[in-house]
């Protein structure tokens, strides 16, 4: 082996780790590489520095018999392990432009290989995702398309005693020395995973907090004076240049770069909040003309426009904005999308508090709001225990409670389909799982024919809910609860079965008798007849729900449902009008 080649080599391969290094601190690069898997317009960012890479491998070569020993193939094969097989094949092609108006013997097989080496090592990263790419594989990567480099140089390449001669002399150092390239690459990378990583965790305390300081803010609905509470909490919270709220047509409060023209009382002026309005959907954007700020001085380059949403309203909308080069990353509009969602609630909570309903309505009203108050405070403090040393399994425990909340947020819908349910259950079970660990099991017996049988919202949830809180808790070892779901005929049976501590006969008699209203605070009994009585309005009173307990020995609900699919208007409104009896 050729010491001086090897130590050129060694030495090229420095530099392009210090390169690599200072490139990825550059905001636009960490951009790409974070959001490259949802926006072409990044890959194509990362396509050009990865190509840069491979093209200047060309120069920092050293000749050697009518060919070059170099280090091309290391921006080629980093790009395709960290972008995929777009930025593969296109840094590889970016990196053979040069090579081949370099000429030589082997330029064929040099170009060819430098664009498939690119495009395999992308097929790597569409399997595993660039976070599981490790030290280890990057080197075999490296390894295996040094190898197909030289294969296809002493094949294609005339004559062959000339190229046999020439990777006599080149293949080790090049191998290995690029080899560490890649692995250098990568290992820089990954730290800035890494980073992201904590920026994510410390991203979930930020939506803690300011939801724990902006609970019941809203309570007597979307004022200026809450409003600017509202503003001030998630400017204190989040980077960001500026935040504003406003409600359905003016600026309700304003903090930050712009308020010389984003004036509080005035009408909303940005085309993004007017889209936000119109979707009922957040808007990114990181374009200023996107915003669509009239005003030419405008400072505010970026803006997560997040609306609050009730019942399919748009009741105003959270707006932060950044300036300059900042940019807004996907965990910081799920951040603020999160917010925005539990601030709906919140108005949600303030429009049942304001209005007189019907019975009817106000036990259907009850059930929604019973989970609120307990159980969201329960799994904050869950997640908040998780969240430094499990971040992954805290944002997707924040992902379940935002799925909660946005059920809570809904339209009024009377029935849902069995299976939007399970998936509701779901979201419950796995929260409560992450708080009472294996002491909570569930098993699932379901009639695939039932999936889109007609359920009332949320009443699954109740009485797992209830085997959860009153069956299973209660024992140190917890316990089981089975759900299964069957037709038979004309009617659907569902049950939800629990080996806990059961209930004592005295208190069964009553389990179904109808609450007062003005007690719907909390209790076992509460969900059930809820449950019960709204089966039996909407479906006739041979419908409802059948107790079985033993003390403890466990609990048996049966649930006996028409045999109805959903249909569009299955709604509060949409039910009211039919017979269903």
């Amino acid at each position: 082996m050729d010491i001086n080649l090897m130590e050129v080599v060694i030495k090229n391969i420095a530099v392009l780790g210090v390169a690599a290094y200072l490139t990825t601190q550059l905001p636009p690069f960490r951009r790409a590489l974070n959001q490259s898997q949802y926006r072409l317009q990044d890959k194509v960012i990362l396509v050009f520095i990865f190509g840069f890479f491979s093209a200047v491998g060309n120069y920092l070569g050293m000749p050697i018999m009518g060919s070059l020993a170099n280090t091309r193939i290391v921006g080629a094969v980093a790009g395709g392990l960290l972008g995929g097989p777009i930025v593969g094949l296109g840094a590889g092609i970016i990196g053979a432009i040069p090579r081949y108006f370099m000429g030589g013997f082997t330029m064929i097989a040099a170009v060819a290989a430098n664009i498939l080496v690119g495009y395999l090592s992308g097929l790597i990263y569409a399997k595993y995702g660039p976070r599981k790419i490790g030290i280890k594989t990057a080197f075999a990567a490296a390894f295996g398309a040094e190898v197909i480099l030289k294969l296809m140089v002493i094949t294609l390449s005339t004559p062959f005693e000339a190229a046999w001669e020439l990777e006599r002399v080149i293949a080790v150092p090049t191998t290995i020395a690029n080899s560490l390239g890649v692995m250098l690459f990568v290992y820089i990378v990954r730290d800035v995973y890494q980073e992201q990583d904590k920026a994510e965790a410390r991203s979930a305390q930020k939506a803690m907090r300011v939801i724990q300081k902006t609970n019941g803010v809203l309570r007597q609905g979307l004022t200026v004076e809450a409003a600017q509470a509202v503003a001030e909490i998630v400017h204190s919270e989040i980077d960001a240049d500026a935040v504003a709220v406003t409600d359905t047509d003016k600026i309700l409060a304003f903090l930050g770069e712009g308020n010389d023209h984003h004036i509080v009382g005035q009408a909303f002026i940005t085309l993004a909040t007017k889209r936000a309005m119109q979707s009922r959907q957040t808007v990114i954007t990181n374009n200023k003309e996107e915003i669509g700020c009239p005003w030419k001085g405008c400072p505010l380059t970026a803006v997560i426009d997040a609306p609050m949403v009730v019942n399919n309203r748009f009741q105003g909308s959270i707006k932060v904005y950044k300036t300059g080069a900042g940019m807004i990353l996907p965990y910081e509009a799920e951040l603020v999308q999160g917010i925005a969602d539990f601030l709906s609630l919140q108005l949600l909570h303030a429009e049942l508090e304001a209005q007189t309903v019907l019975l009817a309505q106000a036990e259907y009203n009850s059930l929604r709001a019973q989970i609120h108050p307990h159980f969201i405070f329960n799994t904050l403090g869950t997640i908040r225990a998780t969240i430094r040393t499990e971040p992954e399994k805290a944002r997707a425990l924040i992902k379940d409670l935002s799925d909660i909340i946005r059920r809570h947020i809904r339209p009024g819908k009377e029935l849902n389909a069995l299976q939007e349910e399970l998936d509701f259950v779901d979201s419950y079970v796995r929260l409560e799982q992450a708080r009472f660990g294996d002491r909570i099991q569930i098993v699932k017996v379901i009639d695939p024919d039932t999936y889109r049988q007609a359920v009332p919202v949320f009443s699954i949830q109740v009485l797992v809910e209830n085997a959860v809180k009153h069956g299973l808790s209660p024992q140190k070892a917890g316990g089981i609860i089975q759900i299964q779901v069957r037709k038979a005929q004309d009617a659907v049976y569902i049950s939800v079965e629990d080996n806990g501590v059961g209930i004592s006969r005295e208190r069964l008699a009553q389990l179904l008798e109808v609450q007062p209203v003005p007690q719907m605070a909390g209790g076992i009994g509460i969900g059930l007849s809820n449950v019960h009585a709204r089966i039996k309005r909407l479906f006739g009173n041979e419908f409802g729900l059948t107790i079985g307990s033993n003390e403890n020995e466990g609990t048996q609900v049966f649930i006996r449902l028409p045999w109805q699919e959903v249909t569009s208007d299955d709604t509060v409104e949409g039910r009211k009008s039919c017979n269903c009896g």
